[in-house]
């Protein structure tokens, strides 16, 4: 299939919330196997948006981030530790390199799994991490495997987040703690406010469809989790230079380069500027602790 043809038919999928859900396995592979490598090219080889604190740059502060996660879970030398949705492996190195912790990825895109891996040994990190393909809610691991569990803005991909969470504390030791970041929704929003904000996000980034802070925290306790924090990540610092950088590749992209592909991120990322800065799209994080 031409590559306008692979673009035109993962938009006739996305355009339905039903079928995102029903056929998110396919979607999420389908859209991961066009945008790997442009991400990695432009967003390199962590993809999340960081709070920003002064005059850092963007790498600068996903790495601060991460190390902040990693902090904040005490994760140390010996320690088990399971990231949900490891991507190309970002994360997980850096988080493995400043804790000692050994992380285990998983991700239900191979191809993904595999620049985790190739990254890992570039760095001389294969000795504390190791990489997955899996899927969040079926997940490949025994009970109480891990001794903590993390997910950097992976879960908002998932059509049953309920599920997701619960294999989190399921392969989680008692007292252990789960923590991370997703892509919310605010809550309250009105069914126009959706259509016209919300779903171009979900149809231009292969999301099922987003959770609510609220829905997140109902997920957490159903899971059996004591929740001790959750809130909007905005409250830690600025999420706006992720929007300005964002525009800022999109505009320096010359018309007469445009594909299908581009054409498909660049409405996206649109869109996603347009729902961050008017309030119905939102960051969210939560730290939680399966009881002892």
């Amino acid at each position: 299939m031409e590559a306008a043809q692979e673009i035109a038919a993962y938009e006739e999928l996305a355009r339905d919330p039903a079928e995102r859900t029903r056929r998110s396995t396919r979607m999420i592979r389908d859209y991961y196997a066009f945008c790997t490598d442009i991400y990695r090219a432009t967003w390199g080889e962590s993809h999340h948006f960081p709070v920003f604190h002064g005059g850092e740059s963007r790498a600068e502060a996903m790495a601060a981030g991460e190390r902040d996660l990693a902090d904040r879970g005490g994760f140390t030398a010996g320690m088990k530790v399971l990231e949900i949705g490891s991507g190309v492996g970002g994360p997980a190195v850096t988080i493995a390199a400043h804790s000692g912790a050994h992380v285990t990825g998983l991700d239900l895109v191979e191809h993904r799994v595999e620049h985790a891996r190739a990254h890992a040994a570039a760095r001389c990190l294969s000795h504390l991490t190791d990489f997955r393909v899996g899927d969040a809610a079926d997940m490949p691991f025994q009970d109480a495997s891990f001794d903590a569990v993390y997910s950097i803005e992976a879960i908002c991909h998932m059509p049953d987040k309920t599920r997701v969470h619960a294999e989190a504390a399921r392969v989680l030791k008692p007292g252990g703690l789960y923590l991370g970041s997703d892509w919310l929704q605010a809550t309250g929003l009105t069914t126009e406010q959706q259509e016209r904000f919300v779903e171009p996000v979900c149809r231009g980034f292969a999301l099922p469809g987003l959770s609510t802070p609220d829905a997140l925290r109902r997920d957490l306790l159903a899971a059996g989790f004591v929740v001790e924090d959750l809130r909007d990540v905005g409250a830690d610092g600025a999420l706006e230079p992720n929007w300005r950088e964002l525009e800022d590749v999109m505009a320096a992209i010359p018309p007469a380069d445009k594909t299908p592909l581009l054409d498909l991120m660049e409405r996206a990322g649109t869109s996603l500027c347009t729902a961050a800065r008017n309030g119905t799209f939102l960051i969210g994080c939560w730290f939680a602790r399966k009881p002892s």
